[in-house]
């Protein structure tokens, strides 16, 4: 699959780092932020087998306060506990705190500034000026593909530095959950055209992908009840793409719920995709 999303924080913090695998070294731990609660996950060994995972609610931010700063600040007691200790970290940040853009090729962007700029300007004509602070990075693409951009509140990724600074160069990554489930999943959306969604409490991202290339992607919201609505938000976005393919088939990555036998289907070939 062509496109593939880089580390964010890799990248973004130094032009040399590489992420290199390292379960066989020293295990892994894989930590998610997300706006009601914060998962700590750790792998080990050769075929990074699950050994553990802590799921902790998390209490409301202040009204004055930023929505993730509970997450923060619970990280950071696990930080100063030890619990991250004797592994490399990648941090996944919620679709909630990640905003997504489709940069079409043009032989007017000739650069990667030229393409960034371009990607800001689209993130403000939605987003107003706010969006003129946001840290961007755009995915891989071959010549004469879109590209996929993702921007990220600059307070946000500042305050993940500072909290994980103990770790040193152990923290490794930092990625947005829809990166994240992309690259997990992105051997089977090469196989044919379709949708690639993945749910969260209260939104969902769902993107088009055509001969391995991006064809449109979305973040909405959603209720509790999105199972039985999905079907019309498909058809909805589906009117929304300008494609000269229809496609019915639909990933639904979904690793909160993952029991989604009662979902309403209706034209949709839908597959879920394990947790």
């Amino acid at each position: 699959m062509r496109g593939r999303l880089k580390s964010w924080y890799a990248k973004a913090r130094s032009g040399c780092r590489r992420l290199i695998p390292s379960a066989w070294r020293r295990g892994e731990l894989g930590v998610g932020l997300f706006p009601e609660h914060l998962v700590i996950t750790r792998v080990g060994g050769w075929r990074r087998k699950l050994l553990e995972k802590e799921i902790i609610a998390l209490l409301p931010a202040p009204v004055d306060a930023p929505r993730w700063q509970s997450a923060l600040e619970t990280l950071a007691g696990k930080v100063a506990a030890g619990a991250l200790a004797g592994a490399d970290v990648t941090v996944v940040l919620s679709n909630h705190y990640v905003h997504y853009v489709l940069v079409p090729w043009s032989e007017l962007l000739s650069s990667e500034e030229d393409q960034l700029a371009f990607a800001r300007q689209r993130f403000v004509r939605v987003h107003g000026s706010v969006a003129e602070g946001w840290l961007l990075r755009l995915s891989q693409a071959s010549s004469r593909q879109a590209r996929l951009a993702c921007g990220v509140e600059k307070a946000l990724i500042d305050a993940l530095e500072a909290v994980l600074t103990p770790l040193g160069r152990r923290y490794r990554s930092l990625q947005p959950h829809f990166m994240a489930s992309f690259n997990l999943w992105r051997a089977r959306l090469s196989k044919q055209p379709g949708w690639f969604v993945v749910a969260e409490p209260g939104r969902l991202c769902l993107a088009l992908l055509q001969d391995g290339q991006w064809q449109s992607v979305r973040s909405v919201k959603i209720s509790a009840d999105w199972p039985h609505e999905l079907s019309t938000v498909l058809a909805r976005e589906q009117y929304l793409v300008d494609s000269q393919t229809e496609c019915d088939h639909v990933l639904v990555f979904a690793p909160d719920l993952p029991d989604l036998e009662g979902m309403e289907k209706g034209k949709w070939q839908i597959e879920t995709l394990p947790a």
